[in-house]
């Protein structure tokens, strides 16, 4: 017969996950407190405080695997039956903020040396200064090594990748020692750039291992690919041309920045429907999925909740909060003239690039970039958009990455996954639309342990729909106005509605000079 459950029990249930806005923030902590990899050889050490999870913007969101009841709360407790060895792993996870959901979830690894990895592997981490493991690195790869579903999340910048790169690796690796020739691993990203970003990540340390790896660029899957890297609609188009067949001995799916990939949008382009026929054509009885991204939203956990198997979920750190590695400004700028005004000035009071801006539309990045180019000679501004021809795309992110470009004028298309070095500023020109948006921007910046800047600025225009991001901002511990915590919270139906439809704003500068510059780059491609 079931206990029943006091009041505060429900309450802690129902709660958790859920971070409330306090006055007093302390200031943030550095990454390498996070990275706690001695485990207390006292069992009865006190433990860290588990730290709720952020969210006030869309907190109408389901919280992590909800329906799970009491599991949560029981997670959190250590009973006087357990060993001392299952209480250094708990101090463990709670020293490192990983916060898992799930049964039988495996412990995890302390050091690279844990692991069964060929030299050569060790060897080109040590080549790349990664000495030790991430939180989400530390806890994935054990799942997924243990060959368990999973839902991972953790900040941006902290080495997800590599977190699935392993026991995607170890899986070929295995594969082959029986001689397998078939796709052993499918990486799903949401745009071409990200993907062929992936496939460099994977070539890096996957060298000199006899792993074949393939970036999709046409209709034709080479024979022997062991790891394919893919946006989902290329997939599925390519798999017009082959019989499930060559699906029939692959052993996982990763889906990477899956909340971006969830996002509705119109006809065949809503991912949830090509995911749909995804699953159905990846249907072999070894295969399992894995999902990763720097944030949960409430539609990517339903569709793990209906369609995987016994799922491990692992979060790092707080749910849906901003890089603690970022020091993040709310800046009130009036009017749209303001804005310029006041971005003008900030770069004429010493500019410290490289920077990437952030701007709502197409149009508006286009106009902004003249409108800055025209004014600041000396900086090396450019601009990437889908109108921008692919060719052209990457020539400016390759000069970007070395330095050649200094500034990075953007819609959102590069507002996720995109690991460029160095990155010292994000300013967002336009207010993101969702903190999902807003978290994923400045991660752009404070990559790997390193420190930047992020600067929002808004208007007397985006009061209304303030208050998440300044909530945000604040619980990372940096100072927003007061009157933004205490606004009037945007609704449901609003949030929705500003996803579909952007505000509308007053042009920037020049549009003919924008107009000229477009009928140029349509031409092209």
């Amino acid at each position: 017969m079931e206990t029943k459950r006091s009041a505060s029990d429900i309450l802690k249930s129902l709660t958790f996950g859920v971070k409330r806005s306090h006055h007093n923030v302390k200031e943030a902590k550095v990454v390498s407190e996070l990275r706690m990899r001695i485990i207390p050889e006292d069992g009865d050490a006190k433990k860290p405080k588990m730290e709720d999870h952020a969210s006030d913007s869309d907190s109408n969101e389901p919280l992590l695997f909800s329906n799970s009841g009491n599991k949560a709360a029981v997670r959190t407790k250590v009973s006087a039956k357990e060993t001392v060895e299952d209480d250094k792993v708990t101090n463990l996870r709670k020293a490192n903020r990983m916060y898992t959901w799930g049964t039988d979830i495996p412990d995890p690894f302390i050091d690279f040396s844990d692991l069964d990895l060929p030299e050569q592997f060790l060897k080109t981490l040590k080549d790349a200064k990664i000495e030790e493991p991430s939180p989400i690195q530390m806890q994935s790869i054990s799942v997924m090594l243990a060959g368990r579903e999973i839902l991972a999340s953790a900040p941006t910048g902290s080495g997800k990748t590599l977190a699935f790169v392993i026991p995607v690796m170890m899986a070929v690796l295995k594969k082959k020692e029986g001689k397998n020739n078939k796709l052993v691993a499918i990486i799903l990203e949401p745009t071409r750039i990200l993907a062929k970003q992936t496939y460099s990540n994977f070539v890096k340390f996957t060298a000199n291992l006899g792993i074949k790896l393939q970036l999709l660029e046409d209709d034709k899957i080479e024979e022997g690919t062991d790891v394919l890297i893919t946006t989902p609609n290329r997939f599925i188009y390519a798999m017009k041309n082959y019989e499930n067949e060559i699906l029939s001995e692959l052993e996982w799916l990763i889906v990477d920045e899956s909340d971006r990939l969830f996002e509705t949008t119109e006809g065949d382009r809503d991912f949830r429907s090509q995911l749909a026929e995804i699953y159905k054509l990846c249907d072999a009885h070894s295969v399992k999925h894995g999902f990763f991204s720097a944030t949960f939203s409430g539609c990517v956990e339903t569709w793990c909740k209906e369609n995987l198997t016994d799922v491990i979920t692992v979060c790092i750190g707080c749910r849906n909060t901003s890089n603690i590695n970022v020091k993040q400004e709310l800046v009130f700028a009036g009017t749209e003239q303001g804005k310029i005004s006041t971005m003008k000035s900030m770069l004429r009071g010493g500019f410290n690039g490289p920077a990437i801006v952030f701007v709502q539309s197409k149009d508006r990045a286009g106009q902004l970039c003249i409108e800055l180019k025209s004014s600041f000679k000396e900086i090396t501004i450019s601009l990437i958009t889908s109108d921008v021809p692919d060719n052209e795309k990457e020539t400016i992110l390759d000069k970007f990455k070395k330095g050649a470009i200094s500034m990075l004028i953007c819609t959102e298309m590069l507002g996720r996954g995109l690991d460029v070095e160095g990155i010292n500023l994000v300013i967002n020109y336009d207010l993101p639309v969702s903190i999902i948006n807003y978290i994923h921007r400045v991660g752009r910046t404070g990559r790997a342990g390193k420190s930047g800047k992020a600067i929002t600025y808004f208007t007397e225009d985006d009061i209304a729909r303030i208050r998440p991001i300044a909530t945000v901002i604040h619980q990372a511990g940096y100072h927003v106005p007061e009157y933004t915590l205490t606004l009037k919270k945007p609704s449901r139906k609003a949030r929705k509605d500003l996803k579909k439809i952007a505000p509308r704003r007053k042009d920037i500068g020049s549009v003919d000079k924008w107009k000229k510059v477009k009928k140029v780059l349509t031409k092209k491609k």
